[in-house]
C-alpha cells in the first residue's frame, strides 16, 4: 500500500508542474484565514506553528455527508472507527492517543461526556447541520484548554446569520430506508445576528454485527438535532451571544460484533443538550478584550435489553453526565507585534448511573447504582504570541489546574512558525505537555466494578516539526511534519482482576503530509497521507484500531456553471482489533449536485461504489454500495 500512495502522490505532484507551465490560475487556493483554536485568539492560519486542519462548511456540502465523524474522515492524523451501522459507538483516535484524549467542542462549550466510562465523546450521534466550519488541533493542548485536550482538539464552531433574511429546506432519503427532512432560517442586521436549524434523520439500516458473518438483523437509527446561534450588539464596545445545540434519538443495537451476534430488542436512547452564553467586551480602542462565559452540557443515556432467545434475563441502564463550566478571559494588544492573553476557568463534572437485571427463570432480580459523584477543576491560564518582521511567530503558553481530588498539575506549550517570504515557505514546530484526570466512572464505578479511586491522572509530551511550500503563487500547497508522542500512566481495566490500573505507557511517532493544487479555477485536487508507529511499551504491541497508513485522494470539479462533482478514494491500512487483525481497504465515493433554478439543487452521493467488503471493527458490519438524494430549496 505505501508504493501506492507514494506513486500516487509523486504523479498529482508531476500533474501539478505540467498544468503549471501552461495557465496559472487567477486566485489562490481558498483557505480559512482566520482559525481559533489553535491560540484561543483569531489569528491568521498562516502564523500558527500548531498542526491544524480546517475542514469548512463547503467541505461538507461538496460531499453531502451528515455525520461530523464522516467529515472526518480524510483529515491527517486522524483515524474514526465505528462499530458497525450509523448511530453506532464511534470513537476518534489522534496521533495514536486514545478516543477519550481528544477534546470535543461546540462553540466553546466542551461535549465529552462526564457519564461514559473514558470521558470520550462519542460522535455517533452528531450531525454537520448548521456547522460553518470544523477546526481540528492535534498534539497536546492542555496548557490552553486543561484536562481532555492531553491528544488535541476538535472545535466545532457553527453559522452565523448574516444579512437579509435566508431560509432553506432540504429532503432526501436512500438505500437502507433512510430519509432526512430540516430546515434553516439565519440572517442578521448591525445589531442583531440569528441561525437556527432543525432536521430529522431516520434509517432501517443494516446489522451492527457483521452480515458476512451470519446476521441479518439491521440495527436502526433516528436522531433530531436543533440548533441555533444568536447575538446581540449592544454598543460598539459590547456584544452579547447565546449558542444551543440539541439532539435526540435512538440506536438498535446488537450484542457485540461477530456470528451469532443479532439481538432483535435491545436498543439505547439519548438526549443531548450543549449551550453556552456569553459576553465580549472591548476596551481602550480594542487594547483590551475581555469575554465572560457560561457554558452547561448533559448527557443523557439509557441501555434496555429484553427477554429473547439470545438473553435469559433482561436489563436495563440509565447514565446521566452534567458539566458547568465559567471562563473569564482577557486578550491585552500590547503592540502589533505582541497579544498577551490570560484567563481563569472552573469546571464542575457530575456523574449518576443506575443498573438492573432481571431473571424470571431463577426468581431474581439485581440491581447497582453510582450515586452522584462531583470533580472541581479550577484553571488558570497564561499565553504570549509574538510576532517578528512579519517572519517569526512564536506562541508559548502556560496552563495550571488545581483539581479537588487530584491536586495541582501545570502543563505548557510552545509552537514556531517562520516564513520564508523569498521561497513561500513555512518552517514550523511544536511541543506541549498534557495531563488528563481520571473520569468519575473510572474512579467510582460500582455497576461493572471497574472502579478504583487510587488512579492517577495520565499524562503526555509531544512534540512535531514541518514543513509548507506554495507553489507556482499557491497553484499547490504541500506539507510534510513528523510527529511524536509519549503518554503515561494510561488506564485501563486489567484481566484480572477486572479493574481500572495505571498500567500502560505508549509512544506514537509517524509523518503526515498533504497536499492541495488547482490546476485550473474550477477544479481542486487535495491528497493526505499518514503513516503512524502507534506502540503500548510495556507490552511491545501495536496500540489497537490506529492503522499504520492511511491516505485520501479528493477531487472537485465544477462545471457547466451550475453543476458540482466530488470523487473520494480513502485508504485505510491493517490495524489491530482486541480479537484479531484488521484488514486494509480501499473505498471509493462520489458525490454530486446541480443548480436546476437559483432557489433549488438537487444532490447526491454514493457510498463504497465498488461494493467493498471491509471492517472497521472486528466483528462488526458496514455498509455495502448505497446511494443516497436530496433536493435543497432556499430562499
Amino acid at each position: 500500500m505505501q508504493k501506492i500512495i507514494a506513486s500516487s502522490i509523486l504523479l498529482m505532484g508531476f500533474n501539478a508542474q505540467s498544468h503549471a507551465q501552461n495557465k496559472l490560475p487567477n486566485d489562490a487556493i481558498e483557505l480559512p484565514n482566520v482559525v481559533v483554536t489553535a491560540t484561543r485568539t483569531e489569528t491568521p492560519e498562516t502564523e500558527i506553528g500548531s498542526a491544524i486542519t480546517v475542514v469548512t462548511a463547503k467541505d461538507i456540502a461538496d460531499k453531502n455527508i451528515n455525520n461530523v465523524a464522516d467529515a472526518l474522515r480524510t483529515v491527517p492524523g486522524l483515524d474514526v472507527v465505528r462499530a458497525g451501522a450509523v448511530g453506532q459507538q464511534t470513537s476518534v483516535f489522534m496521533r495514536g492517543a486514545n478516543s477519550n484524549h481528544t477534546l470535543v467542542l461546540v462553540d466553546g462549550v466542551e461535549m465529552n461526556d462526564p457519564s461514559s466510562p473514558t470521558g470520550a465523546f462519542d460522535f455517533a450521534f452528531l450531525q454537520t447541520d448548521n456547522i460553518e466550519r470544523i477546526e481540528v488541533v492535534r498534539g497536546a493542548a492542555s496548557a490552553a484548554f486543561g484536562s481532555d485536550a492531553i491528544g488535541g482538539v476538535i472545535n466545532i464552531i457553527t453559522k452565523k446569520g448574516t444579512g437579509k433574511i435566508k431560509l432553506t429546506a432540504v429532503a432526501e432519503g436512500g438505500s437502507y430506508g433512510t430519509w432526512k427532512t430540516g430546515g434553516n432560517i439565519s440572517g442578521g442586521t448591525e445589531r442583531v445576528n440569528y441561525s437556527f436549524d432543525a432536521s430529522r434523520l431516520e434509517t432501517a439500516g443494516f446489522s451492527s454485527a457483521d452480515k458476512n458473518l451470519g446476521n441479518v438483523k439491521p440495527n436502526g437509527y433516528r436522531n433530531t438535532n436543533l440548533s441555533g446561534r444568536t447575538g446581540f450588539k449592544v454598543n460598539e464596545a459590547l456584544d452579547l451571544g447565546v449558542t444551543l445545540r440539541y439532539g435526540e434519538g435512538k440506536s438498535f443495537l446488537d450484542n457485540g460484533g461477530g456470528k451469532g451476534a443479532d439481538d432483535p430488542n435491545s436498543y439505547g436512547t439519548f438526549n443531548e443538550l450543549f449551550t453556552r452564553g456569553f459576553g465580549h467586551l472591548k476596551l481602550f480602542d480594542g487594547f483590551w478584550e475581555q469575554t465572560v462565559g457560561v457554558a452547561y452540557s448533559r448527557t443523557d443515556r439509557s441501555n434496555k435489553n429484553g427477554l429473547d432467545p439470545l438473553n435469559n434475563f433482561s436489563s436495563a441502564a440509565t447514565n446521566l453526565g452534567e458539566k458547568v463550566k465559567l471562563d473569564y478571559q482577557n486578550i491585552l494588544h500590547v503592540h502589533k507585534t505582541n497579544t498577551v492573553m490570560l484567563g481563569i476557568d472552573e469546571e464542575a463534572d457530575s456523574l449518576s448511573s443506575f443498573a438492573s437485571s432481571d431473571y424470571p427463570a431463577w426468581s431474581y432480580t439485581s440491581s447497582a447504582s453510582i450515586p452522584l459523584k462531583t470533580m472541581n477543576t479550577l484553571g488558570y491560564y497564561l499565553q504570549d504570541q509574538i510576532k517578528l518582521f512579519d517572519r517569526s511567530f512564536t506562541t508559548l503558553g502556560v496552563r495550571y489546574d488545581d483539581n479537588n481530588r487530584f491536586g495541582g498539575h501545570e502543563t505548557w506549550r510552545a509552537n514556531e512558525l517562520y516564513t520564508i517570504k523569498e521561497t513561500a515557505t513555512r518552517l514550523k514546530a511544536s511541543y506541549g505537555t498534557g495531563f488528563k484526570a481520571p473520569t468519575l466512572n473510572q474512579l467510582y464505578d460500582t455497576i461493572y466494578g471497574t472502579g478504583n479511586p487510587n488512579l492517577k491522572p495520565e499524562t503526555s509530551r509531544g512534540w512535531d516539526v514541518g514543513v509548507e511550500q506554495d507553489v507556482f503563487k499557491k497553484f499547490s500547497t504541500l506539507g510534510i511534519s513528523y510527529f511524536e508522542n509519549a503518554f503515561d500512566n494510561l488506564i485501563q481495566a486489567n484481566a484480572a482482576p477486572y479493574v481500572n490500573q495505571n498500567v500502560n505507557k505508549a509512544k506514537a511517532n509517524g509523518i503526515e503530509t498533504f497536499m492541495e493544487m488547482r490546476p485550473i479555477t474550477d477544479l481542486t485536487l487535495r491528497s493526505t497521507y499518514t503513516y503512524q508507529d502507534a506502540k503500548d511499551l510495556d507490552t511491545g504491541n501495536q496500540l489497537l484500531r490506529r492503522p499504520r497508513n492511511k491516505a485520501s485522494f479528493d477531487t472537485d470539479y465544477r462545471f457547466l456553471e451550475k453543476a458540482h462533482a466530488h470523487v473520494n478514494v480513502l485508504m485505510v491500512g491493517q490495524k489491530a482489533d482486541y480479537a484479531s487483525t484488521v484488514a486494509g481497504y480501499v473505498m471509493l465515493n462520489l458525490a454530486g449536485s446541480y443548480d436546476i433554478h437559483k432557489n433549488v439543487q438537487i444532490y447526491g452521493r454514493i457510498d463504497n461504489v465498488l461494493n467493498k467488503q471491509y471492517e472497521e471493527v472486528y466483528g462488526y458490519g458496514t455498509s455495502s454500495v448505497a446511494g443516497y438524494g436530496g433536493v435543497k430549496l432556499s430562499y
